[in-house]
């Protein structure tokens, strides 16, 4: 449950000069700012959804009062002219903005300093690293992801949250920077789907109707076309999400099938889109302040100037077709069941992990939602992933709350 005293917001703040030197979760964070904010609350605004809420907001989503870096040297005390679309609705509904979250450069995987609160040799994950690790550790109950690939799920499971990202194009991305514009969502990181579903609710500007207690679900069960990269712990992970849902009365695990072929090839497809539309948008920073990006954004952008516009205007249109395969599947099942991560977080030094089983579910504009439930063989966090139809994202967010309770016992 959000927490909006005086006591609770002293305690995040704490928590931030405590643990933070450590895990590194903040590249702007000023604590006399946040104070500011909680003064200028009206006192007669308290019915506001997100009254006093801290809430992390990720270094590639404008804030007019804080430096927005977009994880890079190029951009080093860059000062937005406005609040993106989010942080604007975020103050609108009483929110404090904590701080700017660490990013990945441009949301892609060069990564910043961010440790993972678990284990501190262990990444985080990314893009989303900072408000991943700020969530986990419990500096503040809320923050503000994106996802182009798996920059949203794939850092939540590796920090034992809760990680959902919404279907495309329900949320603005008016002043947030552009990855690849035809897959970027925004993404929240929560402590429990009852927190990320009032962020939500704000961000849709409507209400979440009622969590219905022991609904009839049936699940599809979807280890998908890659589950061979999966390492044992996640496959042990989601047999066992399987087996505990499988033993009740109110849940009917069933298998789903989409075609292999088709559905193996949207995660490379995802990869080329978003190279191709990167190129575009960061061209001119790569002609004019290249020395400064890091080796994988350069190589990303180069790799994008390489492809032709024929061979992104294929993958687009076997993206459309995929959606069209999804779209009768979800039909027979009220959400899949499936992989957040290939496994545990991966050492700082291997990099911020693979989202071979997040780039599908974004590419073809999907909700996507992380429990997290248990942990592996290094004592780090497992998570499972349901995956909706294209625009159901309440109906997610209401069986995975559900889910949590059911899970509950195993998790993290």
């Amino acid at each position: 449950m959000l927490n909006t005293t005086r006591a609770s917001l002293e305690t995040y703040l704490a928590r931030i000069a405590e643990q933070d030197p450590q895990i590194k979760a903040w590249v702007w964070h000023d604590p006399e700012q946040v104070r500011e904010q909680f003064n200028r609350l009206p006192e007669n605004a308290t019915h506001l959804p997100l009254f006093g809420v801290p809430v992390g907001v990720k270094d590639i989503i404008d804030t007019v009062d804080m430096p927005t870096e977009y994880g890079s040297r190029a951009f080093k005390g860059h000062r937005p002219n406005a609040d993106a679309a989010v942080v604007a609705r975020l103050k609108a509904a009483g929110a404090l903005i904590m701080g700017k979250t660490v990013s990945t450069e441009f949301a892609h995987v060069h990564a910043g300093p961010t440790l993972n609160p678990h284990n501190l040799a262990h990444s985080p994950g990314g893009s989303s690293s900072g408000s991943a690790a700020a969530v986990a550790a419990g500096m503040v109950p809320l923050a503000f992801g994106t996802q182009t690939g798996g920059s949203t799920i794939r850092p939540s499971a590796y920090c034992g949250i809760v990680g959902f990202k919404p279907s495309y194009g329900l949320i603005s991305l008016a002043g947030v920077n552009p990855l690849a514009p035809s897959m970027d969502t925004i993404g929240i990181h929560a402590g429990d789907v009852a927190d990320a579903a009032v962020l939500y609710s704000v961000l849709r500007g409507q209400t979440m109707p009622p969590i219905q207690q022991n609904r009839a679900l049936t699940i599809g069960w979807f280890p998908g076309p890659h589950a061979d990269k999966a390492a044992p712990e996640s496959h042990a992970a989601l047999a066992l999400a399987r087996k505990i849902l499988s033993s009740r009365d109110d849940v009917q695990v069933v298998e789903v099938h989409l075609p292999s072929p088709q559905f193996g090839d949207l995660s490379e497809g995802n990869r080329l889109i978003m190279a191709y539309e990167a190129a575009l948008h960061h061209l001119a920073v790569y002609e004019q302040k290249g020395e400064l990006l890091g080796a994988a954004t350069r190589k990303l952008i180069e790799t994008g100037l390489a492809i032709s516009e024929a061979d992104y205007g294929a993958q687009r249109a076997h993206v459309l077709t995929c959606r069209a395969l999804f779209a009768p599947a979800l039909r027979q099942v009220d959400a899949l069941l499936t992989f957040s991560a290939p496994g545990e977080a991966p050492l700082v030094e291997q990099g911020t992990g693979d989202s071979t089983f997040n780039r599908a579910w974004t590419i073809i504009g999907a909700p996507c939602l992380t429990l997290p439930l248990t942990k592996g063989p290094r004592g780090l966090p497992i998570g499972v992933q349901l995956v909706a139809a294209i625009g159901e994202d309440f109906k997610l967010l209401q069986i995975g709350a559900q889910l949590e309770r059911i899970l509950a016992h195993r998790a993290i």
